[in-house]
């Protein structure tokens, strides 16, 4: 699930790299035949984006947020991606999307050689970030998908098993043989 996956950075710009603008991106994404679990895999405009299984490093962590976890998430591992544009896409086709149980495919790296580190920098704990046009001027907004789901999932408490406990489910997957391959189902309806 996208609302798995957690953001590296505070910030994120309005644009990709290449010019694209993230919010005529979002709505390029639609939702392809389910796998697995899942109701919807995305298909996207752009290459899967690469995730890894990360511990954020105690003196980074900010308690505040730790202590937000969801029972039974352990409070500094997740996965994390460096893709956060991407992400952000995802979250918002997901939460479009909602109460579908989404995946979307990709990308495992096996090793940081640093970068996640290096270009930490999330006050959120990787569940928010900041969307802005540049890094100094004030965001627009801040996106935080459990703003927008939460309200919804409460709402759904009476159901036997919520969207909310299946992306629990997919956070506390430890290795790679945990994660579904959806790539291989998308290619296969392709």
């Amino acid at each position: 699930s996208p609302f798995a996956l957690r953001f590296t950075q505070d910030h994120i710009r309005t644009t990709f790299r290449d010019g694209r603008v993230v919010e005529e991106t979002i709505a390029q994404i639609a939702p392809g035949p389910g796998f697995g679990g899942y109701d919807a895999v995305l298909r996207v405009p752009f290459p899967p984006i690469e995730i890894l299984r990360w511990s954020v490093p105690r003196q980074d962590a900010d308690v505040a947020a730790e202590a937000s976890c969801p029972v039974g998430v352990r409070p500094r591992e997740h996965w994390f991606t460096l893709d956060n544009r991407r992400l952000y896409c995802l979250q918002r086709a997901a939460v479009a999307l909602w109460p579908a149980r989404v995946a979307a495919v990709v990308a495992i790296l096996y090793a940081d050689p640093g970068t996640v580190r290096k270009k930490f920098d999330s006050t959120s704990f990787g569940w928010s970030a900041c969307i802005g046009h540049s890094y100094e001027e004030l965001p627009i907004q801040r996106w935080d998908w459990r703003e927008r789901i939460l309200p919804l999932e409460v709402r759904a408490a009476t159901e036997s098993h919520g969207v909310l406990e299946a992306v629990l489910a997919d956070d506390r997957k430890r290795t790679v043989d945990a994660l579904l391959d959806a790539a291989d189902a998308a290619r296969s309806t392709g």
